[in-house]
């Protein structure tokens, strides 16, 4: 097999491209099936002059080459890491003069009238680095068409809107690939889709624009023109026979245009959509790692959804929990339901899916509102697995990505969206949640950490041996989630969080002043983390926030304590001193 690179790079550092779902948003990456449509466009815009033997030939042969391309398969892409879109400004445009009422006039012609409409055109910031697309293929065939596939990719001078410009060509290698984001197609859990070629779209491309039938209706025009004038100049004997035969053609050709159907040409679409992943640098496998895997699936809360505070982890994990049960396949696996076949709960450390808060907190000006939410897998569950399961939940039937809806009561519904790989807000990166690829030492609870047992010691009595209890309860919890024993762990607990932007451990209430002692009016102390629900009794469990300081560096996520499939005890990297 050969590798067979198509490499462009942006002349004036932006791509100006509509995305699909809308005008307002800029498309990048570049779908590859917009390039192969700036291919073809080149290939048609070129077309020699059917006389023209020696470029006819050319012509053909790079029409061969793109029908090759798109029985390639689906290509990898890799673009550069300083991209970013441009925010979107609205400009006013004239439309052409009409006869129409019009709220406008023009001044130097005031029975013309004229209106201006609104345009937007999204663009992003992709700076000079190469973008390339890869396919593997026969070498043979590559030999074949490479020399054509150059020639049009020369051709090429935009991706996108007009002002998209773009040099391309047939690249040997791709250069500095450390620099570039590498995105590869996947069926399993993607980051984004894509809209691609396949085998038969340059025909589609054809037909939508209606070629055929227009050269035909030319070529008939043109054919009964030149019999309509070789009829007027024949003269002399036999003129009545020849002018009859004529009549005869002219007629044959007359009825065939006339059953030639020509349309306006229909914009382009490309209907088949494939998922694609950024392939991250893999962590160090000398790396202590907990039982939960660094790919954390993120579901981003849309603008339109109401404003959620942290204190609302619970109802709205639970719900994306139940959601996820809800469309998962029959009969449910063990890693998302948590119970074996004998409904017992599985005893594997880390066996099972966790839905986790991502809360906009560590930044001086966070408030702690939730940004979206994750799922957590266990290691051992493939991405192929987890995409089968999770695929009715975030695709329709046509592979297009859609909306989760969550209803959460009074709170209202509550709307998220799989991340787009472009997404900026540092909360939203799983990088964030897992330190990926090199860990770090030192992290602090988020959200606050569910005892798994209740302490024998009094808190109030003996409040040094409860806290040793604590931080022994909390280190085993460490173990739980697949921490090899070697790495040792310091503990630090309070009710605070060592994260501006976090809640309180829980909240803290007392009596309303003026009450009698019969009276139990209370009023809560700021804000504060609900109890976590305790299944053997009605006494909540305790929870504090913890910092945790490991003898190596660990890769996340770390989510300790009895609440850690619901988000409960979820731990954010911390810096190296406190």
């Amino acid at each position: 097999m050969s590798e067979l690179l198509v490499a462009w790079e942006y002349l004036t550092g932006y791509s100006v491209a509509t995305h699909v779902s809308g005008r307002s948003r800029a498309e990048w990456p570049p779908h590859p099936a917009r390039v192969f449509m700036a291919l073809a466009a080149a290939w048609f815009e070129t077309e020699p002059p059917s006389d023209a033997d020696n470029e006819q030939e050319h012509y053909l042969a790079e029409g061969r080459a793109l029908r090759w391309l798109e029985t390639l398969g689906d290509p990898e892409l890799s673009t550069g890491k300083d991209t970013g879109e441009r925010s979107d400004v609205e400009m006013y445009v004239p439309v052409n003069d009409k006869l129409d009422l019009s709220p406008m006039t023009m001044q130097s012609a005031p029975a013309l009238t004229r209106d201006r409409k609104a345009r937007t055109i999204p663009r992003s910031w992709v700076g000079n680095a190469p973008c390339y697309l890869r396919w593997e293929c026969e070498a043979s065939e590559q030999r074949t068409h490479l020399e054509a596939l150059d020639r049009l990719c020369s051709k090429v001078t935009r991706i996108g809107h007009s002002s998209s410009l773009v040099r391309m060509w047939v690249s040997n290698s791709i250069e500095n690939e450390d620099a570039l984001e590498r995105f590869v197609p996947t069926t399993s859990l993607s980051d984004w889709h894509a809209r691609t070629a396949s085998s038969g779209f340059l025909n589609v491309l054809i037909e939508r624009y209606g070629e055929g039938p227009r050269r035909k209706r030319d070529e008939l025009t043109e054919a009964i023109a030149q019999l309509k004038l070789e009829r007027k100049n024949t003269k002399g004997k036999g003129a009545k026979e020849t002018k009859a035969a004529i009549d005869t053609q002219v007629a044959e050709l007359q009825f065939e245009l006339e059953g030639v159907v020509v349309r306006d040409a229909v914009r382009p679409t490309a209907g088949r959509w494939v998922g694609y992943r950024r392939r991250d640098e893999k962590p160090d496998a000398n790396v202590a790692h907990t039982g939960f895997d660094t790919d954390i699936l993120v579901l981003v809360a849309t603008n339109d959804s109401p404003r959620l505070s942290a204190a609302s982890t619970l109802l709205a994990t639970q719900t994306l929990r139940r959601g996820i049960i809800k469309h998962c396949p029959e009969p449910e696996p063990e890693w998302v339901s948590g119970h074996a076949e004998n409904g017992q709960p599985l005893q594997v450390p880390c066996g099972h899916m966790a839905c986790i808060p991502l809360p906009f907190v560590g930044h001086q000006h966070a408030d702690g509102h939730l940004l979206g939410v994750g799922i957590v897998f266990p290691r051992s569950v493939s991405r192929k697995e987890r995409g089968e399961v999770l695929r009715p939940l975030l695709v329709d039937e046509r592979g297009k990505p859609i909306s989760v809806e969550l209803t959460l009561g009074r709170l209202g519904v509550w709307r998220l969206e799989k991340r787009d790989w472009s997404e900026s807000r540092t909360a939203l990166r799983p990088e964030r949640w897992t330190t990926s690829p090199n860990g770090t030492r030192i992290w602090a609870s988020v959200t606050p950490v569910v005892l798994d047992r209740f302490p024998k010691a009094d808190r109030i009595k003996d409040r040094a041996a409860w806290t040793s209890e604590v931080i022994d309860i909390i280190t085993q919890g460490c173990r739980n989630i697949g921490l090899p024993e070697h790495v040792h762990v310091t503990v630090d607990i309070d009710t605070t969080s060592w994260h501006r932007g976090s809640l309180r451990a829980f909240m803290k209430r007392r009596p309303l002043r003026g009450q009698s002692s019969s009276t139990v009016a209370e009023a809560s102390l700021g804000d504060g983390f609900p109890f976590y629900p305790s299944k053997q009794n009605n006494s909540p469990r305790p929870q504090v926030h913890v910092w945790l300081e490991f003898s190596e560096p660990v890769l996340g996520p770390v989510l300790i304590g009895a609440g850690r499939y619901l988000g409960y005890g979820l731990c954010l990297p911390w810096k190296e001193e406190r």
